[in-house]
């Protein structure tokens, strides 16, 4: 099982449902689509704008860049992914991430 995949599932959802509100890094997201929506996240806060999930997706509907198959993905994390409320939990969890994307630079850098 890949462990990171639900924790940057619950990490989006987090952000998404305005439960935290942090910076977050796309590079450390392994799934294309959720660096998708982690780049997505950064845009909408870089604009002052409400990071929202139904903001992000109309956002990238509107430019013409989303698809059935990703509005499919969206709602699966927004309803069964469970969101972090406590920001110490969200920072252990996310900090998974982080080191995780170290490790794997690390390795292709000893290449």
């Amino acid at each position: 099982m890949n462990y990171n995949y639900t924790i940057e599932r619950t990490v989006l959802a987090s952000i998404l449902n305005g439960e935290i509100q942090t910076d977050i890094d796309p590079n450390y997201f392994q799934t294309p689509f959720h660096k998708k929506l982690a780049n997505g996240i950064n845009r909408l806060k870089e604009l002052d704008m409400p990071v929202d999930f139904e903001l992000l997706r109309n956002k990238f509907v509107k430019g013409g860049k989303w698809t059935l198959q990703e509005d499919e993905a969206l709602t699966d994390i927004m309803t069964h992914t469970m969101p972090f409320t406590v920001q110490e939990l969200f920072d252990a969890y996310y900090d998974v991430l982080k080191k995780d994307y170290k490790l794997n630079m690390d390795k292709r850098l000893a290449i």
